[in-house]
């Protein structure tokens, strides 16, 4: 279905051109809403939602500047690697006891946090990509998952909501993941997040998750912008 927002005659005594923008990757509504204001007042926009297709009417020095928007707003979704580690954190065993898979974040984590024991539970890279959801086991009874927010060209992403369960069995015998961590989580990338401590459910036990977000390699696809036709 074709709309207009906005469809306001241009004055007779200015020149208006036309153009067609199609939208490879991100949602036309959502592109009108950011090119509106470079656009004149009596400038006219029609959405076409099935072919992700607007037409524009308005000044040729307007029409330039919002295909120059629209380029650099239809970007691909960006990919990401995430190193994750799960740790257990344990006060009733003696001090100086450590993981060796824990490495040189042992130090890191006694400065944070007052346990005596450090151990690694999993570690995996995750790949994800803008804007999608994750889910990732981690040994064998702890559940991972977490949805990537659009992050436009920036240095930080939204994990919203990043959420750590553990997999138990309920009164009918089914296996259930139980939450334990559940937060919207702001992250830099290419630096190491630290979040915890979550409760386990002895007192003296908790786990603590560490991420460390690096961006991925583009995989060059074709035909990867707005389209735009006269």
């Amino acid at each position: 279905m074709a709309f207009a927002l906005v469809a306001i005659p241009l004055l007779a005594a200015e020149e208006a051109s036309v153009r067609v923008f199609v939208l490879k990757y991100k949602r036309v509504e959502e592109a009108a809403l950011l090119i509106r204001p470079h656009l004149s007042e009596s400038a006219s926009i029609t959405l076409t939602s099935r072919l992700n297709a607007m037409t524009i009417t308005d000044r040729e020095s307007n029409l330039k500047i919002v295909g120059k928007v629209l380029a650099e707003f239809d970007a691909p979704p960006r990919g990401f690697n995430f190193a994750v580690k799960l740790v257990r954190a344990r006060a009733d065993v003696p001090a100086g006891s450590m993981a060796a898979e824990i490495g040189g974040l042992g130090a890191k984590l006694k400065s944070m946090f007052q346990f005596n024991d450090y151990t690694l539970i999993d570690s995996a890279v995750i790949r994800g990509t803008e804007g999608r959801p994750v889910s990732y086991r981690l040994g064998e009874e702890y559940v991972l998952t977490f949805s990537i927010g659009p992050v436009g060209t920036g240095e930080e992403l939204l994990l919203s909501p990043i959420s750590l369960s553990r997999l138990k069995k309920n009164e009918q015998g089914r296996t259930v993941p139980v939450p334990l961590y559940r937060a919207s989580v702001p992250v830099a990338l290419n630096q190491t997040l630290v979040l915890g401590a979550s409760r386990d459910e002895a007192s003296k036990n908790a786990l603590i998750l560490i991420l460390l977000v690096q961006e991925a390699a583009h995989s060059g696809s074709p035909g990867g912008k707005t389209v735009e036709k006269r």
